[in-house]
């Protein structure tokens, strides 16, 4: 199809088949006079296989310019890798885009060549008794998670039995017995696929951190070279070995470029990083505390709103704060601003202004591991988290307080992760006593994050279809910054605070609908 989507136009897509090509011609538009891109790719990069390396070596070595390694793009998959090591990789806040595999849509209870998925004693760096202890632990989680499976989805059917269930999506009540066959048959398959996300919800606090995960990575060559720095930096025999997996990779993709992870600044990178690291071990665990969001750190709002909305209406506008005439119109106008945003957003798709990015809120989140894992892709907030330990307790969800058995059952098996988490720790350090770990543990993090990024974060995570412990985040930080802020909360005007049997339905009654749609679009 030729190395661009056309030829004589000013937008254009590059089809060129190496990437590290691709990146090399994009970063020549900052030192070149010539006027067409693909003039310059005839000339410079056609006839010579070696030009997008030989470029950056050039300029790592004559202009020591990193930026230009962000124009260089490549899709990867990690697959097979813990909840730990996926939560180094996530780290990463710009120039890499994730999508992990799901624990709340797809079960664990298989076992794949003999084994439930899980990373085994060898492969993070266990050994001697410690290593039987967390395999027979891990198993024991594992066959319990398996157990129960069906028994959770019949728990949360009886508790919400299908004829008891509305599936009007509007005002007026409509329930099974109403509906058309065509109807019916969506309701009984949304309702089967919400009872079995509702069950897997509650049944993944049993699974521990050195769960398997996969994910799909999407990232430029600068941030490629920070997450291989990253993983080797951190210090665990898992986080190396993907380190040195990754590095490998990418050197026949995008040679020269990914060298700058392991040439003498990349290892200073990696020294700095691993000193960075050590400290966060030393840290003193955080106590248990039963409040799951505390608000540490905020701006009065009077204060906040004349640092931010304040500030704009005086650069642009022209008000002389030091007049008191003119500070009370701008107090007036201030009001007007806020009224109408508020009235502008339609929906939650509506961001904020972005003035409101210089008003900023810390919380104190203790949630669980798992929950941690879904707010941890908001990488807009500023998240800092110590390591994975058993100090401040463990959640229980609804399903394991249902009989006196079950939630006995359930509490052993947490308490004995305990038990092996600190023989662990005693033996192999902190960092690997991390990987027996169940999500069901809570794991303290300080998050702070803008007005703006909160309100995207509070109206989307309160939806019906998220997580219960990430609604239950949303819900109280939204009423944590009305307490402090009322006047500013009001522009999260699309948080839902809704109670709902089953807050997967309506999404799986969309989904059903437009599969249904696709399948009657595409015919025999």
């Amino acid at each position: 199809m030729g190395d661009f989507s056309n030829s004589d136009r000013d937008v254009f897509i590059l089809r060129i088949p190496r990437m590290i090509d691709r990146g090399a011609l994009l970063s020549r538009y900052s030192r070149t006079s010539s006027l067409d891109l693909r003039s310059l790719y005839e000339k410079e990069f056609l006839t010579n296989e070696k030009r997008g390396e030989d470029f950056y070596r050039r300029v790592f070595l004559e202009y020591g310019d990193e930026s230009v390694s962000e124009l260089v793009t490549v899709q990867f998959a990690v697959q097979n890798v813990t909840n730990i090591a996926s939560q180094v990789i996530e780290d990463s806040r710009i120039g890499l885009s994730f999508l992990e595999k799901s624990s709340r849509y797809v079960s664990y209870s298989r076992k794949f060549a003999g084994r439930y998925l899980y990373a085994s004693s060898d492969r993070i760096g266990l050994n001697g008794s410690v290593a039987k202890d967390y395999e027979a632990l891990c198993e024991d989680l594992f066959t319990f998670y398996s157990d129960n499976l069906e028994k959770a989805k019949k728990y949360y059917e009886d508790r919400y039995p299908l004829d008891s269930i509305n599936f009007s999506e509007t005002d007026h009540a409509k329930y099974i017995d109403e509906l058309t066959p065509a109807e019916g048959e969506i309701a009984k398959k949304s309702y089967e696929s919400a009872i079995r996300a509702r069950a897997l919800d509650d049944l993944r606090f049993l699974l521990p951190a050195s769960t398997l995960t996969n994910i799909g990575i999407s990232g430029n060559g600068r941030s490629l070279i920070y997450l291989v720095q990253r993983l080797e930096a951190y210090g665990t025999r898992e986080t190396s070995v993907l380190a040195d997996q990754i590095f490998a990779e990418m050197k026949p993709e995008l040679p020269e470029l990914i060298d700058a992870a392991r040439n003498a600044h990349g290892r200073d990178g990696v020294k700095y990083l691993s000193n960075m690291y050590s400290e966060a071990l030393h840290r003193p665990a955080v106590p248990a505390k039963k409040q799951l969001v505390e608000l540490l750190d905020f701006q009065e709002e009077e204060t906040a709103l004349e640092r931010s909305v304040g500030r704009l209406l005086t650069t642009f506008n022209g008000y002389d704060q030091d007049n008191s005439g003119s500070k009370s119109q701008l107090d007036l106008n201030i009001k007007r601003f806020l009224l109408d945003q508020i009235a502008l957003r339609q929906n939650r798709r509506d961001r904020l202004h972005r003035i409101f990015e210089l008003v900023n809120y810390t919380f104190l989140v203790n949630t669980n591991f798992g929950a941690f894992r879904d707010f941890h892709r908001h990488r807009f907030f500023t998240t800092l988290r110590g390591i994975l330990t058993c100090s401040a307790g463990y959640d229980t969800p609804d399903y394991f307080l249902s009989g006196e058995e079950l939630k006995m059952d359930y509490s052993r098996l947490m308490e004995r992760a305990e038990t092996v988490y600190t023989r662990i720790r005693e033996t192999s350090g902190p960092l690997y006593a991390q990987y027996v770990v169940p999500f069901a543990y809570r794991y303290p993090v300080l998050a702070s994050a803008n007005l703006r990024e909160l309100a995207h974060f509070i109206e989307l995570r309160s939806t019906p279809q998220a997580h219960f412990d990430l609604r239950n985040i949303a819900i109280q930080m939204h009423d944590a910054i009305a307490r402090v802020n009322p006047n500013l909360a009001k522009l999260i005007k699309f948080a839902d605070r809704n109670q709902y049997a089953l807050g997967r339905l309506k999404s799986e009654q969309r989904k059903e609908r437009k599969m249904r749609n696709l399948e009657g679009q595409s015919g025999p």
